[in-house]
Formats: structure tokens, C-alpha cells, sequence
């Protein structure tokens, strides 16, 4: 997949590239922008569009949020950048929230007899 600044004509195309790269595969922002070449903010935002987008689709998303890995502090999934530092005690010592994708599974009714 390419990148940059200049790609970005059609986001639309740039987050179905979004949901094949985090197929079975979570990352976080940050390393999800070094591998599309984009900024982590603009990754960010990209990321939360495609995850309201995700309700209306085959795939589902699962978030590990970020943790304090000091004290053991979990942040909301809602915050998908790493926090700058813990607000219990103010660690810088964050691990970074990963996201995924998966497809939905139908739940499969058995057969009446």
C-alpha cells in the first residue's frame, strides 16, 4: 500500500486499505502511520471514521487500549493515541493501544427436525 500526503485523494479507498492491514493483524497508531507514511493524527481520524463505518460492514473492530504499565491504569477505548502520561501516577511509562479488524461470524442456527 502507498501513502503520503498526495495519495489521499480518495479516503474512501485509503480506509478499505486500512481494514486489509489490520485483517487478524492489531497495531497501534503509531505504527500504522510508519507503514502508510501518513502523520498519526491523520491515521487517528481516519481510524475513527472507519470505525463508525464498521457497523454497516462484514467486519467488526477490537480495541486493547492503552495501559499504565507502572501502575496497571486502563485509558477508554475511545482514546486511540497513546496518552501522553497516567493520570493516577503520572507515569510516561504508556503502552500504546492496538486496534484490530476481524470479520463478523454469523452465529449458525442449527437445523429443526
Amino acid at each position: 500500500m502507498s501513502g503520503g500526503s498526495a495519495d489521499r485523494g480518495d479516503l474512501t479507498m485509503f480506509r478499505k486499505d486500512l481494514i486489509t492491514l489490520l485483517l487478524g493483524n492489531p497495531m497501534g497508531v503509531s505504527q500504522i502511520a510508519r507503514e502508510v507514511k501518513e502523520t498519526p493524527g491523520q491515521v487517528a481520524d481516519d481510524l475513527q471514521h472507519l470505525l463508525r463505518s464498521l457497523k454497516h460492514s462484514d467486519y467488526r473492530a477490537s480495541i486493547a487500549p492503552a495501559r499504565c504499565r507502572a501502575c496497571g491504569f486502563e485509558f477508554s477505548k475511545a482514546k486511540l493515541t497513546k496518552p501522553s502520561k497516567c493520570p493516577e501516577c503520572h507515569s510516561t511509562w504508556i503502552q500504546e493501544p492496538k486496534i484490530g479488524i476481524a470479520i463478523k461470524t454469523q452465529a449458525v442456527e442449527p437445523p429443526s427436525t
